[in-house]
């Protein structure tokens, strides 16, 4: 493999970990500042979120899906994620 090919395969490989880290994140977002964040920007009140799934997926232009239950609605919201690894020279 040359030298670009090695770079190449790096990048992808932590864009895999990108993808887990995040749902990492969701699925713990009670105590995940990040995840809150995103769910506030997505416009979520966390009084009325009674679940949050995070899965992976693969295959689909989508990375990752947050699946979000809200509470006396008998309602799931779905939120398709594309995760993006931002590289930098420096």
């Amino acid at each position: 493999m040359n030298k670009e090919q090695l770079k190449g395969s790096q990048t992808a490989k932590n864009g895999f970990l990108n993808e887990d880290d995040i749902v990492n994140k969701f699925n713990n977002w009670n105590t995940d500042e990040d995840a809150q964040k995103c769910l506030l920007i997505m416009e979520y009140d966390f009084s009325k979120i009674e679940y949050v799934k995070a899965v992976k997926l693969s295959g689909f232009k989508t990375d990752v899906q947050a699946q979000i239950t809200v509470k006396l609605k008998e309602v799931i919201d779905v939120q398709n994620l594309q995760v993006k690894l931002v590289s930098n020279p420096k």
